[in-house]
């Protein structure tokens, strides 16, 4: 399953030495990059159109172009402009993910030349549940957009989703597999997703009764960079934040499950961050 390989920007520095494109990667202008996957993204969404079945098809017979129906999400990324487009089929009625949660989820992956390269089950029961920051940028920023539908049991004891988010997402291949093949994937691949969101689940990392997303203090979206004690560990990986000798999950004053409320000497700052508390 491809979408498990985010750490691929990682693999592919390394891989990149012993590689036999060596002098294109290096000369990869990924600025440059941008532009052309977003003319080329402009150019699929003006002759491709979503028909009776919720599937990408080509205009054929004068039908309204995805481009005007489509929604955008401008992202800057290593100071690099990106646009997201996406199409929403259905909103779903559940909770919005963060990037910092997973999904339950079921998709198809294409190219932009409609080669598919990889799917999900058909059948909930079988559809991973992904941690979407260990996703390709693309999903991290676009699956968001979503909601979680209801979930359904059967009397086989299986169940299911009504009511998902469902859509599609386009992706330009700087919020993707970049300038490295993976697979059909050619380089620089432009990609696009069909998705149905099942379920979210809010991921509490290291268990320290602090949510993921919560461990995000600067509100970036990036969890990496929340480090209390600085002591080189970020604080979603961290089960004593502020380095006091005491888990976080035992700064818990009132008992009520939930660290982040507990501020015993009143400074403002919760205990689980307060090494003097």
């Amino acid at each position: 399953m491809k979408l498990k390989y985010f750490l691929y920007f990682l693999l592919a520095t390394a891989f990149i030495s012993c590689s036999d494109d060596d002098d294109d990667k290096d000369t990869h202008d990924p600025v440059a990059q941008a532009l052309i996957d977003d003319d080329i993204l402009v150019k699929f969404l003006q002759s491709h159109f979503i028909n009776e079945d919720k599937r990408v098809d080509t205009i054929m017979n004068g039908e309204i172009p995805l481009l005007d129906y489509v929604d955008i999400e401008d992202i800057t990324l290593n100071d690099i402009k990106y646009k997201l487009y996406y199409y929403t089929d259905f909103e779903g009625v559940g909770e919005n993910p963060t990037r910092n949660d997973s999904v339950h989820i079921g998709y198809q992956g294409f190219t932009i030349d409609s080669i598919m390269f990889d799917q999900s089950s058909e059948h909930p029961p079988a559809w991973p549940w992904l941690v979407l920051k260990n996703t390709i940028v693309g999903w991290q920023y676009g699956i968001p957009h979503f909601k979680e539908g209801e979930l359904v049991e059967y009397p086989d004891e299986s169940f299911g989703y009504e009511n998902t988010g469902k859509g599609v997402l386009f992706i330009p291949s700087g919020l993707a597999y970049g300038n490295f093949s993976q697979g059909s994937i050619p380089q620089n691949g432009v990609l696009y997703f069909y998705i149905g969101l099942g379920a979210v689940n809010i991921v509490d990392t290291d268990s320290d009764g602090v949510p993921d997303k919560v461990e995000d203090l600067n509100n970036n979206n990036d969890v990496l960079d929340d480090d209390t004690d600085e002591d080189g560990i970020p604080n979603y990986l961290d089960r004593d934040d502020d380095n006091d000798d005491k888990l976080t999950i035992d700064e818990d004053a009132n008992g009520d499950g939930d660290p982040t409320n507990d501020d015993t000497d009143g400074d403002g700052i919760p205990d689980y961050l307060d090494a003097d508390s």
